[in-house]
């Protein structure tokens, strides 16, 4: 092979190559606490025509901790604390001032382990492989490809640090897919994790 006839001080540089390129994925999850505004989809194909639903969110995530408002008229307000694995409900024009405490169920969270709950969906789609380069929300992002991104897989633009920013997910007859429109990474106050002053906390 043509690579055995060159000198040593090149064969070394070709072995860092393999670390390195391995080094320009994105982390695993996210470095940084942030706010983004984020763009929903949905597509379910029924013998009777595909139904389909969208929604535009406001999250914050800070470490374990995720803060998620719908803009959909009497949609209810969600705090999920993954380490704990409990979820708090509530709607904050409720006159009763009461939020639901319900368990969390197994479903990986991008918005909070990034593209390590990617790999959780469906272990068997493998670890990610990169596909180029991208901006999303004016903030370059590193594009991953999980198993088959257009039958039974996922496609990903993931920030450096760590945050998915866009996401793909496609089964067979199932689509979901967000993309953030709006982000600002930097801490988020304590306040958002927790119901508003005067909620009572009652399971769900």
């Amino acid at each position: 092979m043509p690579w055995l006839r060159l000198p040593l001080a090149s064969l070394l540089a070709v072995a860092l190559i393999g670390p390195a390129a391995a080094a320009e994925l994105p982390p695993e999850r996210p470095t940084t606490p942030y706010r983004a505004k984020v763009r929903h989809r949905h597509v379910l194909v029924k013998p009777d025509g595909d139904r389909s639903g969208a929604d535009t969110l406001v999250i914050r995530v800070a470490g374990p901790l995720l803060y998620q408002a719908s803009q959909q008229l009497g949609a209810k307000t969600v705090i999920v604390d993954t380490r704990s694995r409990q979820i708090l409900e509530f709607d904050p024009d409720d006159a009763r001032k009461v939020a639901a405490r319900l368990p969390q169920n197994d479903a990986p969270i991008p918005y909070v382990d990034g593209r390590a709950a990617i790999v959780a969906i469906d272990p068997a789609w493998g670890e990610p492989r990169i596909a180029g380069a991208d901006r999303v929300a004016r903030r370059a992002c590193t594009v991953l490809e999980f198993g088959d991104p257009e039958a039974d897989g996922a496609r990903a633009c993931v920030s450096k640090e760590g945050v998915v920013l866009r996401l793909r997910l496609v089964w067979p007859g199932y689509e979901r897919a967000f993309e953030v429109l709006d982000f600002a990474p930097g801490p988020q106050g304590g306040k958002w994790f927790r119901p508003p002053r005067g909620f009572a906390i009652v399971d769900g």
